[in-house]
């Protein structure tokens, strides 16, 4: 594996300048030969890219072999290349890449190693453009080295099934947050999760995507998994950490090679093909959004199923017959790096299993290899708060968002409806001051670098409960929301919505999506990981046969960054044949693509 020590990545234009003492090597002359002989074979070549030419300095003492430079070679990320030399130790590198219109640079401090050789990644091109890499080395002794060289990236692939089709509506990267946007895609097959045909459910979970777009919304990176991706987070290394749907947390680093796996030991699936997977003993999944805490450690869901007596058996008639069942209760697990669980907080220790809420019996847990067990509490977001060492968790068919004390496991409060909660509980609810809308079925709440609360209110069945009326699809809209809590008083107030209303050009997405308030600036990112038609007569009920419902149509998701109020960059990702379900699961902003 290779760990970046230290990157900062420069977001102005820089000029490369004529220091660089180039030279041609018998590599360059072999590389040039080739490209001349075959230009026309290689100029259509679709699916590599190509180092056009290499070079190096006039010989100096402290370094040893020439660097070269390849194509990726972990295949998972298509527009990446690396770049290969042997030397001593501590030396220092800088990268500049340019495209003619773009350039970007990062430094290495020690360089990236990765066993005996230094490996340093070239990421952050565009498709199917000739790039200008400019690499100079640095060695203890005070000597230098400046090597060149051309690379040209292979376009996005053809099939319009491998690649999300982003379709930017504004963009104005004078107004907003600096940096580039990472998510998290996946595609689907139209049509009820527990109804799809063997090919259609291959289709939806054997594939995903992660893809970086700079401020106009050109995709610059993207890694091609073998299975469906959940959430993602960045780590203090600058490596990648998501959660898939085999219910596995993986760490990949910006080439796509595996750095490190987790996996919940009591998965109804075989071992994971990685032989070094760390299995999380006694669980039986890992799911939803992994999230670093400041220490290392990890924080992340877990769900196993307990036999519950004289259940509920509908959402919607209090009086339907109960039964045993099987009911799905959340975990939040810290691990270490090294897989050791050290700390949980189980819902089932401290929450009603009888509050319900919509989508109880739903098949969530059936397709995933739980049949017939319950979704009770649906946690679907975590992130841990430095300032008093609590988690906040997310229970989306509670909507609720809980904060945990982590030292004594006691519930500091509980921002969202008031009814149904036990009497233990009482004083633990927040109190509304002014204006303020609670968050039904909501995801991923984080703390702010301004001590506020945002999250994703999806807002499914207008944010009703079960047993009450629910909203109709046409009239319901979804919107990234920002509290401000005051736990002395214990009041929470609302302090920045995209919108209370449906609006004119409404978005109603009723699961996964995520919200950020944005340090530099303080504008918010709000994705949308699909917009529902808007039909009259739609249901949000898969379980019933005799509607019409949301997973039968196609749709797409949507990426709105808000200055303010004002819309300064959005893009749509919706397939033009109206065939596929495009799904934005979540992502976040990076100052940079090589930013820890």
């Amino acid at each position: 594996m290779y760990l970046i020590q230290d990157k900062r990545l420069r977001f102005n234009s820089v000029e490369l300048t004529g220091r660089e003492s180039f030279r041609q090597t018998p590599v360059f002359n072999l590389l040039l030969s080739i490209f001349v002989s075959l230009v026309i074979p290689a100029c259509s070549e679709p699916d590599t890219g190509r180092a056009v030419s290499g070079g190096e300095s006039a010989g100096v003492s402290g370094f040893a072999g020439t660097p070269e430079l390849q194509a990726n070679p972990s295949g998972r990320v298509p527009l990446a290349a690396v770049i290969r030399f042997d030397t001593g130790p501590g030396v220092n590198s800088e990268l500049t890449i340019t495209d003619g219109v773009n350039t970007w640079s990062a430094d290495f401090d020690d360089a990236v190693i990765r066993g005996d050789s230094y490996r340093i990644p070239v990421v952050g091109m565009r498709p199917d453009r000739e790039h200008r890499i400019t690499l100079e080395l640095n060695a203890p002794d005070g000597a230098t080295e400046t090597h060149q060289f051309t690379y040209r990236t292979p376009p996005l692939p053809e099939n319009p099934l491998e690649i999300p089709p982003f379709d930017v509506k504004v963009s104005r990267p004078e107004l907003m947050e600096p940096g580039v946007t990472f998510l998290s895609v996946r595609r689907r097959a139209p049509g009820r999760p527990h109804w799809l045909t063997p090919k259609q459910r291959r289709f939806s979970q054997d594939w995903g995507i992660l893809t970086v777009l700079d401020a106009r919304g050109e995709i610059i990176w993207y890694y091609n998994s073998k299975y469906r991706t959940a959430g993602i987070a960045h780590l203090l290394n600058g490596n990648i950490l998501m959660h898939r749907t085999d219910f596995s947390t993986i760490e990949i680093d910006l080439l796509g090679n595996t750095v490190r796996q987790f996996y919940a030991e009591d998965r109804p699936f075989p071992p994971p093909e990685d032989l070094e997977a760390i299995p999380i003993k006694g669980q039986q999944t890992l799911h939803h959004q992994p999230h670093q805490m400041p220490n290392g450690d990890f924080l992340a869901f877990s769900a196993n199923g307990y036999l519950v007596e004289n259940y509920y058996s509908s959402d919607t008639d209090p009086d339907a017959p109960r039964k045993d069942a099987m009911v799905m209760a959340d975990t939040v697990v810290q691990i270490t790096p090294g897989g050791e669980q050290v700390w949980s907080w189980n819902t089932f220790d401290y929450l009603d299993p009888f509050r319900l809420g919509y989508d109880t019996f739903w098949s969530y847990w059936w397709v995933r290899g739980f049949d017939q067990y319950m979704d009770w509490t649906h946690a679907n977001g975590l992130s841990y708060d430095e300032s008093d060492d609590s988690i906040l968790v997310s229970l989306r068919n509670q909507s609720a968002i809980l904060k945990i004390d982590r030292k004594t496991k006691n519930i500091k409060w509980i921002l969202g409806r008031h009814d149904g909660w036990s009497e233990a509980l009482q004083d633990k609810l927040l109190t509304p001051v002014g204006d303020l809308l609670w968050p039904g079925y909501q995801h991923n709440p984080r703390m702010t670098h301004a001590g506020t609360v945002i999250l994703f209110d999806n807002r499914a069945h207008g944010g009703a409960m079960a047993f009450e009326e629910r909203l109709p699809i046409h009239k319901n809209f979804s919107r990234g929301v920002e509290y401000e809590v005051d736990e002395e008083t214990m009041t929470v107030r609302q302090v920045w919505t995209s919108g209370d209303t449906q609006g004119d050009d409404p978005c109603y997405t009723n699961a996964m999506s995520d919200a950020w308030r944005l340090p530099a600036t303080d504008n918010r990112l709000v994705i949308h990981a699909f917009c529902l038609p808007l039909l009259e007569g739609i249901s949000e009920d898969d379980m019933d046969p005799t509607v019409r419902v949301t997973s039968d149509l196609p749709y797409g998701g949507r990426i709105l960054e808000y200055a303010g109020d004002e819309i300064v960059f959005r893009a749509d990702v919706v397939d033009p044949y109206e065939l596929v379900q495009w799904e934005v699961y979540g992502g976040f902003r990076s100052p940079g693509i090589y930013h820890r």
